[in-house]
């Protein structure tokens, strides 16, 4: 059976969840990860489907609702035990609480892709790679955020995350390996 470490590997190389991510429509969402999810907004143009430890946020810029954001909130696993969706949760199994990135990364390189560390701006922020092939960011626990996530240790994944539209300055990056 797939492990945790090969759902986020595929999240890193394809940039979606099961097969759904940017681009995709609202009704798109219920038939793969399931009718169990919660709705919010915080604007009128803004719609965000909680799934778990997964959000996938729309916005309507033109009359139809759009994918724009995806976020799994890896963080939450180890507060709610039945936070991974049931979809998920049987094709990968359960994850473990905590998730060193070191792992993850292990896997990608093994596979040929090539990670990026992305040079903090703010020395209070999260610890960044981004992954070209799927436009997807890991976010890692740094000095800073260890007071604030004492079930999680440096360099465990906080987040991963795709985004519409991300432009990545060159001058950010270097080759993680």
């Amino acid at each position: 059976m797939p492990s945790h470490l090969d759902f986020l590997a595929d999240v890193a190389v394809t940039g979606t969840v099961l097969g759904v991510g940017l681009g995709s429509r609202p009704d798109d969402w219920p038939g793969v990860l399931g009718s169990d999810f919660h709705e919010a907004s915080w604007t009128d143009r803004h719609l965000v489907r909680q799934f778990g430890f997964v959000d996938a946020n729309f916005h309507d810029g033109s009359g139809e609702w759009i994918c724009d954001y995806v976020d799994v909130k890896l963080w939450q696993v180890h507060r709610f035990d039945d936070f991974v969706p049931e979809a998920i949760l049987s094709r990968y199994g359960h994850f473990p609480p905590r998730v060193p990135f070191e792992e993850v990364a292990d896997r990608l390189v093994s596979g040929g892709v090539e990670i990026y560390h992305v040079r903090r701006e703010q020395v209070a922020s999260l610890e960044q790679y981004w992954i070209p092939e799927g436009k997807v960011m890991f976010s890692l626990i740094s000095e800073y955020q260890r007071e604030d996530f004492s079930a999680l240790r440096l360099r465990d994944i906080y987040s991963v995350s795709t985004t519409a539209g991300v432009d990545l300055r060159p001058e950010l990056l270097s080759r993680y390996r």
